[in-house]
């Protein structure tokens, strides 16, 4: 079982539905994942200085409370939380002043030992595409899905590792198991802007209307992100647009719930492996 960190900014706004689709996503795709009994911020931003440590304490917390509750790594779902964790996760792993110096802090023993998983690391290497693509019972074939990633998906590639940095395709295979048609578009791994959105407005939204015009120019009818605050300004830039000139910014647990019948279809398939395995464990008990 995979211990799984909400993050700040997913767990507070429940009403976009991320979190209540992803895991009903894996349930129903039999990956089983608990929420950590203990978690806080990660921090948001990974501390640049080399000398800071501070930064590190949040989330090295929640990577050892994983080794402490025996789960099999630490799931996460927003792209920032899953960059900071992964980067401090391999800093404790690598850096032995930081192991030092959190550890007298912390009074712990921590040394990068849990993996750190993202949903979309999850489908690919734990679900597998085949698998995936055989769960689709409403393939979207008329769908044309431009995938953004962002920077905190991808960089630094040395640290995160996940894909290829210059040309991933992991959100483009997914969309291919849906049924779907990836676009292809010269700004899907270009920065939206970013944290600029709070103090240079326009700044962020000349950044991000450039990926929506791209996308939307390629032929795309949506756009799929795993970032909130790539999904904020992604819809902010195209808040003066009239509705039928806007392009729909999605989770990209949205396709895929579509794909698999909906919510209440994938409720039904997570509680039916939640029997089965519960059976199993009662049987070889």
């Amino acid at each position: 079982m995979l211990g799984y960190y909400p993050g700040c900014t997913v767990r507070a706004q429940k009403e976009d539905g991320f979190e209540q689709e992803s895991l009903a996503i894996l349930a129903a795709l039999g990956i089983k994942a608990q929420e950590l009994e203990e978690w806080e911020c990660c921090g948001a931003v990974y501390p640049m200085a080399q000398d800071e440590y501070v930064g590190l304490l949040a989330s090295v917390r929640a990577l050892n409370q994983t080794e402490k509750e025996e789960k099999d790594g630490l799931l996460t779902l927003c792209s920032a939380c899953y960059h900071v964790l992964k980067r401090v996760n391999v800093r404790m792993k690598n850096d032995e002043e930081a192991q030092k110096r959190v550890g007298n802090y912390l009074e712990m023993d921590y040394k990068g030992q849990t993996e750190v998983y993202h949903l979309m690391e999850v489908l690919r290497d734990m679900v597998g595409m085949n698998s995936l693509k055989e769960a689709v019972t409403e393939p979207l074939k008329n769908e044309k899905i431009a995938s953004y990633y962002g920077c905190l998906f991808l960089r630094p590639q040395k640290e995160i590792n996940l894909v290829d940095g210059e040309n991933p395709q992991l959100m483009e295979d997914i969309v291919r198991a849906l049924g779907a048609e990836p676009v292809t578009y010269p700004y899907s791994t270009d920065c939206c802007g970013s944290y600029h959105t709070c103090q240079e407005e326009g700044v962020s939204r000349q950044m991000s209307l450039k990926l929506v015009e791209s996308a939307r120019r390629a032929g795309a009818t949506q756009m799929i992100t795993a970032c909130p605050l790539c999904k904020y300004n992604l819809e902010k830039c195209q808040e003066s647009m009239e509705k039928e000139e806007k392009l729909p910014i999605h989770y990209m647990t949205v396709p895929i719930v579509k794909a698999m019948g909906g919510m209440k279809t994938l409720e039904r398939k997570g509680e039916a492996h939640a029997y089965s395995a519960e059976n199993s464990s009662q049987s070889s008990a």
